[in-house]
């Protein structure tokens, strides 16, 4: 048997590394992206949509409301997209509307509390509060059921939305802190929310949906499952 030689030179074995990984990488995301939007109901032209819309769609500021020396603005992949999966969700009645809402509340709260607004950088929160805010939320209203992963979903997207960023934003005080430097734009849901946003709806699905099959495991499975 010969021996052949790796082709090419250590720099540039280190050069395709270099542009494979990150690849790889982006790749096994949008996979799990995909399937996480799946999970909570969604198809899979509809997750692939929604997946898409919420990458690119986080690079998209839309201005909303203009001030003295900045604008508020809505980012579309950390704030349009979950508010329109969450109404799917509610539309089709894959989750009941009034779990939906306590569901949001309750992300809120505890997101409020976490976040730490910062002048120059925006609203700032710890990566895993929301996720596991939203995976707990949806376990619990859902009793553990098929519905926990869509739960987890809306009341994490859309609760972090609601206690991280307007509830802050409501404030006079921080308002006026993080808009003092000129030409400062406030995006709702984007700038480093839209990083806990995103993430927020991924983990918060995979989690609620990992620990809801082993709880149905425990209880022999879910007496309703046609609606939660």
């Amino acid at each position: 048997m010969a021996i052949v030689p790796f082709p090419g030179s250590l720099e540039q074995v280190v050069l395709a590394l270099f542009v494979i990984v990150p690849l790889l990488l982006i790749f096994s995301f949008l996979l799990i992206s995909e399937e996480a939007f799946e999970a909570i109901g969604l198809r899979f032209h509809q997750a692939v949509l929604m997946t898409a819309g919420a990458l690119v769609g986080g690079f998209i500021n839309v201005p909303l409301i203009p001030l003295e020396e900045a604008v508020i603005a809505v980012n579309v992949g950390g704030c349009v997209i979950p508010l329109v999966v969450t109404l799917e969700l509610v539309a089709k009645q894959r989750v009941a509307f009034s779990r939906v809402l306590a569901a949001i509340v309750a992300v809120s709260v505890v997101t409020y509390i976490f976040a730490v607004p910062v002048p120059g950088v925006g609203i700032t929160m710890p990566v895993y509060v929301a996720p596991l805010a939203g995976a707990v939320a949806g376990l619990l209203l859902s009793r553990g059921c098929g519905g926990a992963p869509a739960l987890a979903y809306a009341g994490g997207t859309v609760g972090t939305l609601i206690g991280a960023d307007l509830l802050n934003l409501a404030n006079p005080v921080v308002l006026a802190s993080l808009t003092a430097a000129a030409g400062t734009v406030l995006s709702i849901g984007g700038a480093g929310i839209f990083d806990g946003i995103f993430i927020t709806g991924i983990l918060a699905v995979m989690l609620a949906a990992f620990f809801g099959r082993r709880i149905r495991r425990l209880k022999g499975g879910c007496p309703e499952e046609e609606r939660i």
